[in-house]
């Protein structure tokens, strides 16, 4: 008979009883990892789109006016361009109405959907 048990079974043993506790976690922490690495490719894109999209705008301002947009408020209205205020700023720096104006688009870092 034997009473003491090996440490290569008592370890086997604490591993049946710990993997269905581990298990779950881990998958947990994979898909908690995925999101987040889903989330920052999101905010890049939107601030890409944004910044192409207003360029783009003033320059179809510039084609059908012969000038660029003197404000980003006349580039939003007219080509209902909408962004959130809370997620990016928007610099639009016109430099004169024949040369290309100056668009930068910055991400926050602490509003809605913003990582840290």
């Amino acid at each position: 008979m034997e009473f003491t048990e090996s440490p290569k079974k008592k370890c086997i043993r604490i591993l049946q009883r710990l993997l269905p506790l581990l298990l779950p976690i881990l998958i947990c922490g994979v898909f908690v990892l995925g999101i987040s690495a889903a989330s920052r490719n999101t905010l890049s894109e939107e601030q890409d789109n944004l910044q192409k999209a207003i360029s783009r705008s003033a320059m179809a301002a510039y084609a059908r006016d012969g000038r660029y947009p003197e404000s980003l408020e006349e580039i939003l209205t007219e080509y209902n361009i909408t962004y959130d205020s809370r997620r990016f700023v928007v610099e639009y720096v016109p430099t004169g109405s024949n040369l290309l104006p100056s668009v930068s688009v910055i991400a926050l870092r602490g509003g809605k959907g913003g990582s840290r």
